[in-house]
């Protein structure tokens, strides 16, 4: 029964190692392409400059607090 356990850990150690191994593979070219081309491109232009107005909206509003009656 031990034998079994460790034939099965072993089995799926290389399983896993190996299915690691080929997705950081396959993946690779995907991160190299995106580091190159963030080196490469221009500059981000700046933000605007445009001033936030208040409206009447966004002021909160008073609600009537719950009155107790006893």
């Amino acid at each position: 029964m031990t034998g079994v356990v460790v034939v099965t850990v072993v089995l799926f150690s290389l399983l896993i190692g190996g299915a690691d191994y080929a997705l950081g593979y396959a993946v690779k070219p995907i991160y190299v392409q995106n580091t190159n081309n963030s080196t490469t491109s221009s500059p981000a232009e700046p933000a605007s400059t445009a001033t936030p107005s208040a409206s009447a909206s966004a002021t909160p509003s008073a609600s009537p607090s719950a009155s107790a009656s006893s």
